[in-house]
């Protein structure tokens, strides 16, 4: 039965290692195993650095990098010419896993598992058992597996997986999905108020569509506080952030959002997750006494041009505003203007906040803004994806951002009127 499963599933023991390694072995790992091998395991890797041989684990790094291109370029092969495969790999069942007794070493490289220095690893899609070098990698699974997310694969499955991942990214990826909390009215408690650590690009995507709306309101009740039109109109892009700042002489804020882009033709680009914390100082002479605890706040960060777009699809960018808030005039009373400047460029920007229903002059001065790869690499389903082709590529809009799309829709249309 053992020895069917592995062949099924494409994955063979190493040469002098039999079945009976993976499958049914009674040795029992005692205590001075686990500390004499992590002895033997420390001493060999100074033995090596003593040694010289540094140059070949670059030349190792070297190979395993090609062996990655290479398996990439496999995988675009079997896309063109092995349809049927294709077929089979949609309709896979899920599996049922290997207890971990099932195997004592990792069933694609034959390397024996320990507690600490090499934990067992079940493949989500063949429900084999791996090390963590033999199962880095996570890709979406077909839909009858009922995963949203990327999960861990071994490399085997990685390989005949990659190229069904653009499909599965428009059926499974929790960016393909129609969101399920679409009320921001005062029916539903979360509309209430926008915490300021979102766990999910889905949670970021409300808290945006909320803020949107909640500034809407606030600017047709008091004009004086919103947003100019010829701000709107000439703007290239929206960041929209949720901060807590808390602190007396010097505050600290941490909070996340995210940003989108306006293309050409006016639509907007799928929304890429960021996340900013930092430091304020200085007395606060335009604040409120509350200033003095702390403050939750929704920021509306106007990006002006395309430098400002490329400045937030980098991989982070640092905020200098202290105190170059904007008159009242053409940038409206609330403006703040902030310089940005990261490895994807420098630019200035216009900062609107709102807090507890009113819309105050507060800036994000010394603050840290990093885009949350990981968080959309999940959302996407697609490790490789990066802020900037999120933005400035020409990735189709997710539906589940269509409440997000909602409210920009709503809040430019009042422009034309």
């Amino acid at each position: 039965m053992g020895q069917r499963f592995l062949l099924k599933r494409g994955i063979l023991p190493r040469r002098g290692h039999g079945m009976g390694q993976f499958v049914g072995e009674d040795k029992e790992m005692t205590l001075w195993d686990v500390v004499s091998e992590m002895i033997l395991t420390a001493r060999g890797k100074m033995t090596a650095l003593a040694s010289g041989e540094l140059q070949s684990c670059r030349i190792s790094w070297i190979s395993t990098h090609l062996l990655d291109q290479a398996w990439k370029e496999m995988a675009h092969t079997l896309t063109e010419v092995n349809f049927s495969n294709t077929m089979e790999i949609l309709d896979t069942e899920p599996p049922r896993w290997l207890p971990d007794s099932a195997a004592s070493a990792c069933m694609l490289c034959g390397v024996r598992f320990h507690p600490i220095m090499c934990s067992r690893h079940h493949c989500r899609f063949c429900g084999g058992i791996f090390c963590s070098d033999c199962s880095k990698g996570k890709s979406l699974l077909p839909q009858k597996f009922r995963a949203c997310d990327p999960q861990r694969v071994c490399d085997v499955c990685c390989v005949r997986l990659e190229s069904v991942q653009p499909f599965l990214m428009d059926k499974v990826s929790p960016a393909s999905q129609v969101p399920t909390h679409d009320l921001t009215d005062l029916s539903t408690l979360r509309s209430w108020i926008n915490f300021p650590w979102g766990q999910s690009m889905e949670h970021e995507i409300y808290k945006a569509a909320n803020t949107l709306r909640g500034y809407s309101k606030v600017g047709s009740l008091r004009p004086e506080k919103s947003i100019p039109q010829a701000v709107l109109r000439q703007a290239k892009g929206l960041a929209i952030l949720t901060v807590v700042k808390v602190g007396l002489m010097v505050t600290y804020n941490i909070g996340t959002g995210l940003v989108v882009a306006r293309r050409e033709d006016g639509s907007w680009s799928p929304p890429s997750a960021i996340s900013t914390f930092g430091v304020g100082w200085g007395p606060r002479y335009d604040a409120s006494p509350h200033m003095r605890g702390g403050e939750l706040t929704d920021y509306i960060i106007v990006l002006r041009n395309k430098d400002a777009i490329r400045t937030f699809s980098g991989n982070g960018h640092f905020s200098v505003g202290a105190g170059l808030s904007a008159a009242a005039g053409v940038f409206g009373r609330a403006a703040n203007a902030d310089l940005r400047a990261g490895d994807g460029g420098c630019a200035a920007c216009y900062t609107y906040s709102c807090s507890k229903g009113a819309f105050v002059g507060c800036s994000l001065e010394g603050s840290m803004v990093v885009t949350r790869a990981s968080e959309n690499s999940r959302f996407y389903g697609s490790s490789s994806i990066d802020s900037s082709e999120i933005l400035l590529g020409s990735l189709p809009r997710p539906p589940a951002a269509a409440i997000l799309y909602r409210a920009l829709s709503e809040l430019f249309q009042r422009l034309d009127v």
